[in-house]
């Protein structure tokens, strides 16, 4: 099971942006250059039909990248699309391009930024085997004994070294916060049972400390008719205690920290389920005890429903702060259902998640259609 933090789920995020942007800009330079720089051999119809298609792709692209979770396959179209302009290669240059040892044409620029996309976006090693095919292609495209290849792997080889580093710090950086946000938590833990212990300890000396204290003094007598009923009252308080050990404060509203109880489904092994590849973008939140425990419990069953209905090994888990609540959603791209075809005796949505969200005040609602993937959303405000 992979789980990717804020840190790393950050930084795909920028790079996605940064891909984007080096496709808009690197496709409307090189169009312009195609256009302007148009001489023989290069081929007036060839030229026209790559600059629209490429300036059509690279809308597209824009478009869908700029999205949340963009889809790998975008990454793998882009380099699809440099690669069958560098096998043109000799039909949309001039000669005096062609002949260059160094390449400075418009393909030019749109293969390099294809390596650069292909490394920000791509894990390895898929980003290095794109690359390659863009280099292999160009050198097909363009025959002859030229250093453009070179210098395209050199790229290839500086992006992908940055990127190692940059990953890795998310990576550090997400382990980082998850130890933080453990110790934290048990230091809560270990003040609330402190707490739970002093409150115990106080409620003992109001009532049976109290009462023998009294008989001490001689206060009441054995005598006294004051006496059974008081001890009664005292042993129903110790008995209260022994079998409600943490009773004697109330933790409903103590807050806890939903981040850390949301890892904790996360990381937790489904016995007898397919393994989930999950993205947890959950930031440090802290809300009532009561409303973690019902949050984390239904994200768990939404979680089941996922790797035992959706058909996807894949699961994403985010949650931001709307207000003093809180927006958590589990969302998957699995095969979906029809919410309103459930029969009435399934209960899991209905009473795991529903149920439990109205039970804290909360609501819940699940959006799919088959095909389309399925999304369960929960909210909470007090």
């Amino acid at each position: 099971m992979l789980t990717q933090g804020p840190a790393q789920l950050q930084l795909r995020r920028k790079s996605a942006r940064l891909s984007a942007v080096l496709r808009a800009v690197s496709s409307v330079v090189a169009s312009l250059v195609a256009v302007v720089g148009f001489a023989p051999p290069a081929h007036s119809a060839w030229v026209a039909v790559a600059v629209v298609g490429l300036l059509l792709w690279t809308g597209l692209f824009t478009v869908l990248t700029l999205r949340p979770d963009p889809d790998p396959w975008l990454y793998a179209g882009d380099t699809a699309v440099v690669v069958v302009l560098c096998l043109a290669h000799g039909n949309l240059a001039p000669a005096e391009v062609l002949g260059a040892s160094a390449g400075s044409g418009w393909v030019d620029m749109v293969a390099s930024t294809g390596v650069f996309i292909a490394q920000f976006a791509l894990r390895q090693p898929l980003a290095m085997a794109a690359a390659l095919a863009i280099t292999v292609a160009y050198t097909l495209g363009a025959p002859g004994v030229r250093e453009a290849p070179v210098i395209l792997v050199l790229q290839a080889l500086l992006a992908a070294a940055v990127m190692v580093l940059l990953r890795r710090g998310a990576r550090r950086a997400d382990l980082a916060l998850s130890e933080q946000a453990s110790a934290r938590a048990s230091a809560r833990a270990r003040s609330a049972a402190r707490t739970d212990e002093l409150d115990q300890q106080r409620l003992l000396h109001d009532t049976v400390l109290a009462t023998l204290t009294i008989v001490g003094t001689g206060s009441i007598t054995r005598d006294s008719t004051a006496l059974p009923e008081r001890a009664a009252a005292d042993l129903a308080v110790i008995e209260d205690l022994r079998a409600h050990p943490g009773a004697a404060r109330d933790v409903a509203h103590d807050p806890a920290p939903l981040d850390v109880a949301l890892r904790t489904v996360v990381l937790t092994r489904r016995v007898g389920l397919p393994a989930l590849d999950i993205e947890f973008d959950v930031p440090p939140l802290d809300l009532p005890h009561e409303v973690v425990e019902a949050l984390s419990q239904a994200i768990a069953e939404a979680l089941t429903n996922v790797a035992q209905h959706a058909d996807t090994g894949a699961a994403r888990v985010t949650a931001q702060r709307v207000g003093e609540g809180v927006a958590v959603e589990v969302r998957d791209s699995g095969r979906g259902f029809d919410p309103a075809a459930v029969p009435s005796h399934r209960r899991g949505l209905r009473e795991s998640v529903y149920g439990r969200m109205r039970a804290v005040g909360g609501s819940a609602r699940a959006v799919s259609s088959p095909g389309a993937g399925t999304r369960v959303e929960l909210r909470w405000e007090p």
